[in-house]
């Protein structure tokens, strides 16, 4: 049952730049799916501080006195 993963293993050890640029590439797709996720839960949880600008008007004028 391993000799089929055992073979594929073995092309893979011929050319480990290739295993580098493979591993770096999934990386940058969860990087960039990991960054869309947060940003929905951001949203989600209205925690999205730097992109809400209703927030940022509400907190100025909190704290700026106006009522």
């Amino acid at each position: 049952e391993l000799a089929p993963i055992r073979a594929r293993r073995a092309e893979f050890e011929k050319d480990i730049p290739a295993v580098y640029d493979i591993l770096k590439e999934g990386s940058e797709v969860a990087r960039a799916a990991a960054a869309q996720t947060l940003s929905e839960v951001k949203k989600a949880m209205k925690i999205n501080y730097f992109d809400d600008m209703e927030l940022i008007k509400a907190q100025s004028k909190k704290y700026s006195g106006e009522n």
